[in-house]
């Protein structure tokens, strides 16, 4: 079920950190979530994670560090908490892991959302979507909802998949009504990718079918979104994403 794993990280050299590159963060991903069973090259990948944050908590008088991963499969999700006290590696850069935690929604519970109209989705790491083999650095509506249906339907139990007049139907209705983003080059170290950070709002125009459904997959998908990413290389800390349902 979409899980989101919260480590609390205290660096083990404050003061001497540096950024923390997708990379990296992909690499320690895989390492902690990746097993003997996990098709490494496989499309659509089980995790994400988030940039590496600045938690609340202070330790010796200096911010700790958040990482957040997300689990999506409806399997059993990783049992992170036997890490607490270990260290972890960014490149160079080695972090105690302090705590570690837990937050989900099993698939079911999030279809049974009460129904929305309107989402506020604020990008918190640089996004882009992929579109003709191009990077479309936008808030495109249908890429972003067409995303987050691909990955739900590729996780969910096949009960809580969108059937296809479903997945069609969401498509034509949902817009993007208000933004307010910037551009944002991200080095993947393959190369230089564009993205956008910032605040975008979608609603639904009202066209829907007749077993109404629309109403209800769309918030699903929107608060699926904070645990799966947005857009592309989510599991390299791109496509970061919270959101507050209207």
């Amino acid at each position: 079920m979409p899980t989101r794993l919260t480590l609390t990280l205290t660096a083990d050299h404050p003061g001497t950190e540096r950024p923390v590159t997708p990379a990296q963060l992909h690499g320690l991903t895989a390492l902690l979530l990746e097993n003997t069973d996990t098709d490494h090259h496989a499309q659509h990948k089980p995790y994400t994670v988030s940039p590496l944050l600045t938690a609340p908590t202070h330790h010796n008088g200096r911010p700790d560090a958040l990482l957040r991963l997300g689990w999506l499969p409806d399997s059993p999700r990783p049992d992170l908490t036997h890490i607490t006290g270990r260290t972890v590696r960014l490149g160079s850069q080695h972090f105690t892991v302090t705590t570690a935690n837990e937050e989900f929604t099993p698939y079911q519970a999030l279809t049974q959302l009460p129904p929305a109209s309107r989402a506020i989705i604020r990008f918190r790491s640089a996004t882009y979507f992929s579109r003709n083999g191009r990077w479309h650095p936008l808030p495109d509506p249908v890429l972003l909802y067409a995303g987050l249906i691909r990955r739900w339907n590729h996780f969910a139990p096949e009960t809580e998949r969108l059937t296809d007049p479903e997945t069609k139907e969401l498509l034509a209705s949902v817009a993007l009504s208000a933004h307010d983003i910037s551009s944002l080059p991200v080095d993947l170290g393959s190369g230089t990718r564009i993205g956008f950070t910032g605040t975008a709002a979608f609603r639904l125009l009202g066209h829907y079918g007749p077993n109404e459904r629309t109403p209800h997959h769309f918030p699903a998908l929107t608060l699926f979104a904070t645990t799966a990413g947005a857009g592309a290389q989510t599991t390299h800390g791109l496509g970061y994403v919270d959101a507050t349902l209207e």
